[in-house]
C-alpha cells in the first residue's frame, strides 16, 4: 500500500526564516534585531537550538512565549535569565566580546556587507529618514559573526549611508579599522548570500526553489559571483511550518496583517467586555 504524501504550502517568508535559523548553532549568544531575527531565533529554538538571546533593551537570556513586537517589549521577561541597563548590553556583553552572533535586518546592502537603514536618499533630505541605527551599529561591528535578513530591502552599488559596517571596502579593510568579526551569510527572499573569505565579496551560496539565477541577478547592480556549488534551499519541514504558523504566525500571515488582526481581536474582545457590562449595571 503506498504512503499518502500530505501536500503543504509554503511561502518565502516560511522558507527565508527556516533557512535564517539554520544558520544559528547550539550554545550560542544571539544578539537579536526586531522582526524577522527575532522570529528565526524563536524558530530555531523550538527545533532544538540552545540559544542565548539578547534584546537590545537590555533582557537576557529569553525564550518567549510569543512573539516580542519590538526590542523592549516586556512580555519576553517571563522566564529570561535576567535584565539589566541597555548601556550594560553594549559595554559589558557586546564590546567585551561575549556575543557570537549579531543578527540584523537592512534596507540597503552592497557587495561587502556595508548595511543602511538610515536614508533612503539624500541625508540632507528630511523625509529620506528611515530607522536609523539603534544598536544596529555596535552589533555588526563588534558581534565574533553577523547574519543579515533582508526582506523588503535591496542591493546597492553604495549605499546612501553606511549605518552598519560590513566588510567597508572589501579585504582588509574592516580589520585594518580594528573592527572584529564581519557578516558571514545574507538570507533573502530569493536565496542565501555568503562572504569570499579573501576579498569579503559576496557570492550565491544558495538559491530558493521556484527562483531563477536570472531573478536574482537582476536585483543586483554588479556581477554577481555564484558559488561552484551552488545549493538549492530546502523548503521548511512540516515541523517548521506547524511552529511558525502555530507559534510566530507573524512569519507567515505577515507583521502588517498578523497586526491587523490582532487589533481586531482586541476591539472585538473590549466590544463584548463592554456589553457584559452593561448587562451588569442593568
Amino acid at each position: 500500500m503506498s504512503k499518502q504524501v500530505r501536500k503543504v504550502k509554503t511561502s518565502y517568508n516560511e522558507i527565508l526564516c527556516s533557512a535564517a535559523a539554520k544558520q544559528l548553532k547550539d550554545g550560542e549568544v544571539v544578539f537579536v534585531g526586531q522582526g524577522f531575527p527575532i522570529f528565526a531565533s524563536m524558530l530555531a529554538q523550538r527545533l532544538g537550538t540552545k540559544l542565548h538571546l539578547v534584546m537590545e533593551a537590555g533582557i537576557l537570556d529569553f525564550s518567549p512565549y510569543r512573539a516580542p513586537v519590538h526590542i523592549s517589549d516586556m512580555s519576553a521577561m517571563k522566564g529570561c535569565m535576567s535584565c539589566c541597563e541597555m548601556i550594560d548590553v553594549f559595554t559589558f556583553y557586546l564590546h567585551r566580546g561575549f556575543i557570537d552572533v549579531g543578527f540584523l535586518g537592512g534596507a540597503e546592502i552592497d557587495k561587502y556587507g556595508n548595511l543602511n537603514t538610515s536614508y533612503k536618499g539624500d541625508p540632507k533630505i528630511p523625509r529620506n529618514r528611515i530607522a536609523g541605527s539603534g544598536g544596529a551599529n555596535e552589533i555588526g561591528g563588534y558581534a565574533k559573526r553577523t547574519v543579515i535578513i533582508i526582506r523588503h530591502g535591496k542591493f546597492v552599488e553604495k549605499p546612501y549611508y553606511i549605518t552598519t559596517p560590513g566588510y567597508l571596502e572589501g579585504g582588509k579593510s574592516r580589520e585594518e579599522a580594528g573592527l572584529p568579526g564581519g557578516p558571514e551569510t545574507v538570507v533573502t527572499l530569493k536565496g542565501i548570500f555568503k562572504f569570499d573569505k579573501n576579498t569579503k565579496e559576496m557570492y550565491l551560496d544558495s538559491i530558493h526553489p521556484g527562483v531563477t539565477l536570472e531573478k536574482i541577478q537582476k536585483e543586483i547592480p554588479w556581477e554577481l559571483k555564484v558559488s561552484p556549488n551552488l545549493k538549492t534551499t530546502p523548503l521548511p519541514t512540516d515541523n517548521e511550518i506547524e511552529i511558525m504558523r502555530g507559534f510566530i504566525p507573524n512569519v507567515s500571515v505577515g507583521k502588517t496583517r498578523w497586526g491587523t488582526m490582532q487589533i481586531t481581536q482586541m476591539r472585538d474582545y473590549m466590544q463584548r467586555k463592554l456589553a457584559q457590562l452593561k448587562q451588569l449595571m442593568r
